[in-house]
């Protein structure tokens, strides 16, 4: 690597720090309604307090460690996800910078356009999924401004950057409305897909097992990825939520589960080792063909997972 190189790549995880710190404001002022309150500053998170928080205290990460995790003005105990949303982010945007899933930013040491917007619309959609994922867990919703600006820039992303989710191969048309195409096929795949799991476990629990908010963040998933890696994504999010679920109920004896924050996972997972993955798809294609139990195995750990997973989440809405 470069000194170019480092130079950017360390920019970039800078800024995804820094946008870190933006999105937990987004995470705790949008569920309450104050997001878009004009003249709001940064104050201390005591509610007994308020205090207005100091410029050079919005470091990000760094001025969580100096303070001790605790408040200059009145000590009360900051929550460590502050820091730990702005560092995830952090990683997001470096990965994102060094380890391109659609094009290089930086090309012999100059900037790429279609690599720079590619990075641009891909660290939306990361931020996105991470202001989405922690909103869950708190609020047990995924807001709609969210779902669907995702939603709405995945589109314009795949326009402005052909083939940022891949392309459809459609004849006779440029090559932005072919990834506009394929990316408007992820969307309906992603909505589709969820929206009949999520109708399928209310018929048979009889009872709402899945909220609209997972369908539309499936939608924005679709939107960025496609319609192949957006049903990657629902497989893998099945997979993590069926055993981080299953593990959280045995060892803490909670009920409650949220989708979001795994679909969001199986999202960065596909979008970063999607292919990986699907070649160890297509090898688990040639055990099939000399094995007779196979597909069964494949296809009955697909299906395990996903319904341990709403089970999970139907008893966490029981509370």
């Amino acid at each position: 690597m470069t000194t170019t190189d480092l130079a950017f790549a360390v920019a970039a995880a800078l800024l995804g720090a820094a946008v870190g710190s933006f999105l937990n404001v987004v995470i705790y002022r949008l569920p309450r309604g104050e997001f878009f309150s004009a003249g709001r500053r940064s104050v201390c998170a005591n509610p007994e307090c308020r205090h207005p928080v100091s410029i050079y205290l919005n470091v990000p990460v760094l001025a969580w460690v100096m303070l001790g995790g605790r408040a200059r003005c009145c000590g009360y105990q900051l929550s460590v996800r502050y820091p730990l949303v702005e560092a995830l982010t952090a990683v997001l945007f470096l990965l994102l910078w060094a380890w391109p899933p659609v094009a290089p930013p930086l090309v012999s040491g100059a900037l790429d356009t279609h690599g720079l917007l590619a990075f641009v619309f891909l660290a939306f959609f990361a931020a996105n999924l991470v202001a989405n994922s922690f909103i869950d867990v708190d609020h047990r919703i995924l807001p709609d401004v969210l779902t669907k600006s995702g939603m709405i820039v995945g589109l314009v992303g795949s326009v402005v950057v052909p083939g940022l989710a891949g392309h459809l191969g459609v004849q006779g048309v440029g090559p932005a409305m072919d990834s506009l195409l394929y990316s408007s096929v992820g969307l309906v795949v992603g909505l589709g897909v969820t929206q009949f799991v999520r109708k399928f476990a209310e018929l048979l629990f009889r009872r709402e097992a899945m909220g609209f908010g997972d369908v539309k963040l499936m939608g924005a998933i679709g939107a960025f990825l496609g319609w192949e890696d957006v049903l990657l994504t629902f497989f893998v999010g099945c997979v993590l939520g069926a055993v981080v679920g299953l593990v959280h109920r045995m060892l803490t004896r909670d009920a409650y589960i949220c989708f979001g924050p795994f679909l969001a996972g199986g999202a960065l997972i596909t979008l970063f080792a999607g292919e990986q993955i699907t070649e160890l798809v297509v090898s688990l294609q040639e055990w099939q063909r000399t094995s007779q139990v196979a597909p069964w195995t494949v296809s009955g750990f697909a299906v395990a997972s996903m319904f341990l997973l709403v089970v999970l989440v139907r008893q966490g809405r029981k509370q």
